[in-house]
């Protein structure tokens, strides 16, 4: 059995980020479709009482299984900047996700080789936004869906692998 590490004797992250709203969009654009569709099969004569019927049911069954896991995940969702645990100076990100799978990744700042901030159409509308990041040892990493990356980004450029790409001028 492991011991649970003590919540309140950690320090305060250095820079956090949650799910973004923008997490529910999928969920909404399929209820639109499938609620067009279903006004479609409607008014078409003759009704088309089967596409009608599945239309229904996508929006009965389907969108609140997709609002239900948005929810989900939105509740795990966290990424944060911490002081490192083995030595408390070296810098820590730290990511917690998935409901069904859940999942912690611990990176340090160090290992960074590099990182990318990603915003899709929506994203750059509303806010919010994703985190590619490469380790030294070529793992990628995507963090998607949160509120403030580039806060996590600017926490973590200062110190990721400064001589990472550096060119040494053979003689």
């Amino acid at each position: 059995m492991t011991a649970v590490p003590d919540i309140a004797s950690q320090p305060p992250p250095l820079a956090a980020a949650r799910a973004h709203w923008t997490i529910y969009l999928p969920s909404l654009a399929v209820a639109l479709v499938w609620i067009g569709v279903y006004g479609y099969a409607a008014l078409h004569q003759p009704p088309l009482a089967g596409l009608r019927a599945l239309a229904l049911a996508v929006v009965l069954l389907g969108v609140p299984v997709l609002l239900l896991s948005a929810a989900l995940r939105a509740r795990v969702l966290a990424v944060e900047v911490r002081q490192g645990r083995r030595d408390g100076t070296a810098l820590e990100l730290y990511a917690r996700g998935g409901f069904i799978r859940p999942r912690e990744i611990r990176i340090g700042a160090g290992e960074i080789a590099s990182l990318r901030l990603r915003r899709s159409l929506p994203q750059r509308l509303f806010g919010g936004g994703a985190l590619d990041l490469k380790t030294m040892s070529g793992d990628r990493v995507r963090l998607a869906d949160l509120d403030r990356p580039e806060v996590i980004a600017a926490a973590l450029a200062q110190p990721a692998h400064p001589d990472f790409g550096h060119q040494e001028v053979l003689r």
